[in-house]
């Protein structure tokens, strides 16, 4: 590995500034127009339009019953022609029980697994079918915000300029909308000691050409110990030293974040900044004396600023994204007889630039062909400083990477079009380069094909091969020694108390992956929403980069300099830092179903209706709030809208009003079988099958079957989401002959919620429980721990049910507040276009 030279760090420094002061300037929106719907009968003031001072979760949604134009595309649709695998409107948000992005993300998730990407994480994100600099800009905004969201498959992604090894969530949002939200969570274990908060406030502005968000969060939760669970004695333990070892660690966070988007011009651009600070506190056991317990302290302070430009060249769309991030993390730790705390600092500072740029290069028979092309330069700087037993020691690490990516799709055939025979059928094929200043030179090539053979049948295959560098964070993380850990060890079938070694290996290399998925999504009845859908993805990787499994047989054989034994033979320390194997194998088969069907609403009470036109003539607002030239209160969509819910467009008749299909159940199902999972350590040495005897982790082998199940009902301002999810059970070999099994697990969360601004009979009695929502959560409902035993029936001293699973069942209560703007603070513009203050 070459390090770093010192035109590479001139580079770093010119290279920050720019992003900074890029990201500093970008000030405005991402919300460029597409062509837009047409709903058919709806006027801009009658009580089938939606006021734009109010969120949809309150009187009906935008989107679902709009009549779309033939040959239109949808507003805030992604580029290409790849179909959404789901798409859920404002409903089906609302019928989710989240309250903002992550909660949503986490409630669709079993749609969102992938098997292609470096370890899975968040899918790539869109708002309103373009680029955001980072997941900050979307994270906070409230999901009664939403107008639609649309999953679609990881090929999309090569449209933008990413890999194509996530998957895509475009998150669409209603052209106007206001609002502040005050939201406080507690949270307790149902066994005790452990609890926990979190303070949120959140200000959204959306009009025309202008987006907002405000946010500001603090969270945090105390410390639980050995002590206050059922956590045993070994019999060479010489004190109790169960109250002197965290379990979950004290914990807090606090963070603001502003984002502000607007149009200037013909360019969208946005502004992000974000501060945050985290604080950590747990116990890690008694010293040699015995004489008090030992603590780690941490300390995280980070900074972000990013921006991202949008804009259109004639049949060309392009962006532009930048970030800037520094990063300063302190960790403290104990030691015995002294004063003087071993200390480990790591200051990070990083910066990257991106410009995309998507459009049409020539036409076919079947359709325009087109390409994306990107080219980026990115920079990253870590210094660490560690001092233990007196003595100081640093390292600095610094990475440059420069890129340029294509990728071109190809139409073969297109139903409707000049060629036709086979439906739709999309070629594509993408390449990208990468030059690292302390790897040399990676590339990735790939090519796919997206095939609807038939309405509602879409296929995908693609192949992609890929080289892949490892962190600086896995280069470069500083070397942490923690005295006192407690690991089983595979090769002699025990517990044992050791030093456990954590850090970066600055000794990894790059790995080499080949990736092949076939993937297909069938909607078999036009009337009703239910899907099927299906992945495989078979992998091959060469140098894989892996953390460290453990102390078993085959691991110690290959890493003997990883293990350090005394005369006895017990382990005394073990290396855990990542390590670079030969080379891995794994397949999966990811199968799947979702089902959504609306229900009826109830229609609000007579007496509700009256007492709600009273409250708004009481106070000035007329029927619409005295909308500019209806400041009257007549009705125009004519005579006959009249009758006793004329006027009340949110909770009366029409197209918001009683009766309407305003609830959702809903159920999706997943169940992700691996069929093989198999890793060469080197070469001579046997394989390691993860699946068949072999450990991937402490936590034991790779379950068959990984099942992952949702449902959910809402109707009439009441909700309630079931969340299960279930692994088959492995099992591990040792050097002893000795066998441990673990057992299956299934976890099930219950949620339950109301939102008061839903009952209108209730609103209408009690005003200021509009826009209010109280939810009730139990996680792990039926306190289901781990259990593992070996062949004796016994439990291993590091396997105890509540050292793997401390926290077990938890309840949280949280109570939510949306305050809107008064009716009428929006001036309308003629049509269904944006508003202003």
């Amino acid at each position: 590995m070459r390090p770093a030279n010192e035109l590479a760090m001139s580079y770093k420094k010119a290279l920050l500034t720019g992003v900074a002061a890029f990201a500093l300037a970008g000030t405005a929106t991402a919300q460029t127009a597409d062509e837009t719907q047409v709903a058919v009968g709806a006027q801009p003031d009658s009580p089938d339009f939606p006021t734009p001072d109010e969120p949809l979760a309150e009187y009906g949604e935008e989107d679902s019953d709009t009549i779309v134009v033939t040959g239109a595309r949808q507003r805030g649709s992604v580029i290409g022609d790849i179909p959404p695998e789901n798409v859920l409107t404002t409903r089906d948000v609302i019928a989710t029980g989240a309250t903002d992005i992550d909660e949503l993300l986490e409630a669709i998730a079993p749609q969102l697994g992938s098997a292609r990407g470096r370890g899975g994480g968040r899918p790539i994100m869109l708002l309103n079918g373009q680029r955001v600099s980072s997941f900050r800009e979307l994270r906070d905004i409230p999901t009664e915000a939403i107008s639609r969201v649309e999953v679609l498959p990881e090929e999309v992604a090569l449209k933008y300029g990413y890999r194509a090894d996530q998957r895509v969530v475009n998150i669409v949002l209603r052209p106007r909308f206001r609002s502040t939200v005050a939201e406080v969570e507690a949270t307790a274990a149902t066994e005790g000691g452990y609890g926990g908060g979190e303070i949120d406030l959140t200000r959204l502005m959306i009009g025309e050409g202008s987006r907002t968000t405000l946010d500001f969060e603090v969270e945090g939760n105390n410390a639980l110990t050995e002590s206050e669970r059922d956590i045993g004695l070994r019999s060479d333990d010489l004190a109790d030293d169960r109250a002197a070892r965290s379990l979950l660690g004290e914990r807090r966070q606090v963070r603001a974040t502003a984002t502000h988007n607007r149009e200037i011009g013909t360019v969208a651009a946005t502004g992000n900044i974000e501060l945050q600070r985290n604080q950590g506190r747990s116990l890690i056991g008694l010293g040699e004396t015995l004489l008090e317990p030992l603590a780690r302290k941490t300390v995280s302070d980070s900074a972000h600023v990013g921006g991202v430009l949008n804009g259109n060249f004639s049949d060309w769309r392009w962006s532009v994204t930048g970030n800037a991030d520094a990063a300063r993390n302190v960790t403290d730790t104990d030691r015995d007889l002294t004063d003087v705390r071993d200390q480990a600092v790591t200051e990070t500072l990083s910066g990257q630039l991106d410009a995309v740029a998507n459009g049409t290069l020539f036409r076919l028979p079947a359709g325009e062909a087109g390409a994306t092309v990107r080219v980026g330069a990115s920079t990253l700087h870590l210094d660490g400083e560690r001092r233990r037993n007196g003595v100081e020691s640093s390292n600095s690490l610094g990475r440059t990477r420069g890129l340029a990516a294509a990728n071109l799709d190809l139409p073969i055939s297109r139903r409707n079009g000049d060629f036709s025979a086979l439906g739709n059928l999309t070629f594509n094929v993408n390449g990208e380069v990468e030059q690292l200043s302390d790897f040399g030179t990676l590339t990735t090539v790939g090519a796919g094909l997206n095939w609807s053979p038939a309405q509602r049948l879409d296929l995908l295959a693609s192949w992609t091969r890929e080289d892949g560098a490892p962190s600086v964070q896995q280069l470069g993380d500083p070397i942490l020694e923690t005295p006192g850990s407690r690991i089983f060890d595979f090769t002699t079938g025990e517990t044992i108390i050791i030093t456990a070694i954590t850090g970066g290996n600055p000794a990894l290399d790059s790995d080499s992956r080949n990736v092949f998925k076939l993937g297909a999504n069938w909607k078999p009845l036009e009337e009703t929403d239910l899907r099927f859908r299906g992945d495989y993805v078979g992998s091959r990787i060469d140098r894989p980069i892996s953390s460290f499994p453990g102390p078993t047989a085959a691991i110690e054989a290959a890493f003997p300099e990883r293990f350090v034994r005394n005369p006895q033979g017990d382990l005394v320390s073990v290396d855990l830092r990542p390590v670079s194997f030969g080379s891995a194998r794994r397949d999966t088969l990811r199968l799947g179903l979702d089902f959504s069907k609306p229900l009826r609403s109830a229609r609000p009470s007579q007496a509700a209706i009256e007492a709600m036109r009273a409250r708004r003539a009481a106070s000035g607002e007329g029927r619409r709030g005295g909308a500019p030239g209806n400041e009257r209160g007549v009705d125009p969509a004519g005579p006959e809208r009249a009758g006793p819910a004329a006027g009340l467009g949110r909770f009366g008749g029409g197209r918001f009003g009683g009766g309407r299909n305003g609830g959702r159940l809903t159920f999706s199902l997943t169940d992700t079988i691996t069929l093989i999972d198999e890793v060469t350590i080197r070469q001579g040495l046997p394989k390691l099958d993860y699946l068949d005897g072999d450990a991937v982790g402490q936590a034991g082998g790779r379950p068959r079957h990984d099942v992952e199940a949702r449902a959910g009902y809402f109707n009439n301002g009441l909700g309630a989401r079931l969340s299960a999810n279930w692994r088959s059970g492995t099992q591990v070999g040792s050097a002893t002959g000795d066998e441990l099994r673990f057992s299956p697990l299934s976890t099930v969360n219950l949620r339950l919620w109301a939102n008061a601004g839903q009952r209108p009979d209730l609103v209408a009695k009690h005003p200021w429980l509009r826009g209010t929502s109280v939810r009730f959560q139990v996680d792990n409902l039926f306190d289901s721990k781990p259990r593992v035993r070996n062949s004796l029936g016994d439990v291993p001293f590091s396997y105890q049910p509540d050292l793997l699973d401390p926290l077990g069942r938890t309840v949280s209560i949280s109570f939510r507040k949306l305050f809107l703007p008064p009716r009428g603070s929006f001036r309308r513009n003629e049509g269904a276009g944006g508003g202003e203050d």
